[in-house]
Parts: C-alpha cells; sequence; structure tokens
C-alpha cells in the first residue's frame, strides 16, 4: 500500500509539473515586441501555442483536461498491469519454499494478505479444495481468473471512452468554428475580412486536431491493454493451476489444511470494489 501511495504521489507531482508548463505558456507575452525604428510600426506576431490557445477556447480546455486525465491514466495502468505485480516473485518462491518443506498449512495464510492478481485466484482454490477436491479448486481458480479479468478490463473501458469522446468533442468544435466563419460572412456584407473569417476556420481545425491527438492513443492504449490483460490471465492461469497441482499432490484428506474437513478456516475471497 505504501509503494502504491509513492507511485500515485509521483503520478500527481507529474501532472502538477505538465499543468504549470502550459499555464507558463499561457501568461508567456503572445506577441513579440513591435519594430520601433521606423515611424510605422510592424506588424505584430504571435507564437503558435498562443494562437492555438486563443482559437481553440474552452472546447481546448476541455480536451486539455481529457489529454490530462488520459495521460494519468496510462501511467496507472503501465504499473498495475504488470507481470511483476500480477505474478509476485516473492509470493511464488514463497509457497514453493513452503511446498518443499511440506508446511501445507501455512500456505493459506502466506496467500491470506496478498491482493495480487496471482493470490486472489489461489485463495478461491484453497477455500474450494476441502469439499471439491482438486477438480472443483480447479473450476474455483478459473472463475475467479475470469472475475478478476473482467474486473481490470472494466478500467480499460475508460480509454476506449476517452477514444470515442475526443473525435465527438473535436467535431463539435470544428461545427463551432464553421458557424462563426459563416457568421462573419453573413454579417460582414460582400467585404468580409479575411482575418476574421481565418479565426473561425482556425478554431474548426485547432479542434479538429486536438480531438484526433487525444483518440489515436487512446485506442492504441485500449488495445495494448486489453492484450497484455489477457496475457496475464493466462500466466495467472498456468503458475495457480501448477501451485495448486504440487499442493494437492503433497497433502492428503485429513491434512489441517483441509480444516477437518471443511473450508470455514481458509481464507475467504475478498473481491475488491471497482473504483
Amino acid at each position: 500500500m505504501a509503494d502504491r501511495l509513492k507511485v500515485f504521489a509521483r503520478i500527481r507531482l507529474w501532472l502538477f509539473v505538465m499543468i504549470a508548463l502550459i499555464s507558463g505558456f499561457w501568461v508567456l507575452p503572445s506577441r513579440l515586441p513591435a519594430q520601433t525604428e521606423s515611424a510605422t510600426a510592424a506588424p505584430v506576431t504571435e507564437t503558435f501555442i498562443a494562437w492555438m490557445i486563443r482559437a481553440s477556447g474552452p472546447l481546448g480546455l476541455v480536451m486539455l483536461g481529457m489529454s490530462f486525465y488520459l495521460t494519468a491514466l496510462i501511467v496507472w495502468m503501465f504499473l498495475e498491469f504488470r507481470q511483476t505485480r500480477a505474478i509476485p516473485q516473492k509470493l511464488a518462491s514463497d509457497i514453493a519454499e513452503l511446498s518443499r518443506l511440506k508446511r501445507f498449512s501455512d500456505i493459506p495464510t502466506r496467500i491470506s494478505g496478498d491482493d495480487s492478481f496471482l493470490g486472489v485466484v489461489l485463495r478461491a482454490g484453497l477455500r474450494k479444495l476441502p469439499s471439491g477436491g482438486l477438480t472443483g479448486a480447479m473450476s474455483s481458480m478459473a472463475a475467479t481468473n475470469e472475475a478478476e479479468t473482467m474486473r481490470m478490463e472494466h478500467r480499460t473501458t475508460y480509454l476506449a471512452t476517452v477514444g470515442t469522446l475526443g473525435p465527438m468533442i473535436g467535431l463539435l468544435g470544428t461545427v463551432y468554428g464553421m458557424i462563426l466563419s459563416f457568421r462573419v460572412m453573413a454579417t460582414a456584407g460582400a467585404n468580409p475580412q479575411a482575418s476574421q473569417l481565418a479565426a473561425g476556420i482556425s478554431t474548426a481545425l485547432f479542434a479538429t486536431l486536438e480531438g484526433i491527438a487525444v483518440s489515436i492513443p487512446a485506442i492504441f492504449f485500449y488495445a495494448f491493454f486489453r492484450n497484455r490483460i489477457s496475457r496475464l490471465s493466462l500466466d495467472v492461469e498456468m503458475a495457480s493451476g501448477e501451485i495448486l497441482e504440487s499442493i494437492a499432490q503433497g497433502i492428503r484428506p485429513g491434512h489441517p489444511i483441509y480444516g477437518s474437513g471443511s473450508s470455514t478456516n481458509l481464507p475467504t475471497i475478498n473481491f475488491r470494489e471497482e473504483g
């Protein structure tokens, strides 16, 4: 838990730095000093960042917030959906050592406080082992594996949501920008100013660009993490099956791990709530 809090603290710090950098671009002078050598002032130029912020308007802030959310979500998934977190080497080595020493009664205690993917699946198998035997324990682990996989895949739907909303919000900005341009043409008569027309067109184009820029990584990482979760699920299924078979071969009915024919002494399965 302490390590996870440290990770979240680093993510918050990183996002704060990004926000500070964006804010710095906002407050920096958006115009270069005008030339004063001649009596006629030179044309005033504007930086690209300042122009993009001004043209994007409120929808640009929405897209900026979505990009921050997307970045934080991707970083969190990289830290959460890892091989070393799903199958901790320490847990696997401890169970192997307890099995080698034939201390099978200590195995439920060892995995009772482990919230890793492998730990959750093994708890389900050991809980079912006294009443259902090896076959029932395997079935229970398969059901728990499927439930945990679904829980993790549910998190990836947030990426799909961002990938879907990005282009739609961009399309909204595109329509809004075109309305601004046509409004100039409708109200300015026969000679609309090109700068006013360009303002609406730039709003439309920047909205489209920002929507696509948010959508592309969201869709990519959605497929990336779905594949990673499928791989983790398969690895946990194979590892938990091998571990449970080794445990079942070393014990017989009446062993303390069976709790005198009852599973009440074994750890219960605590599914983590959706966040």
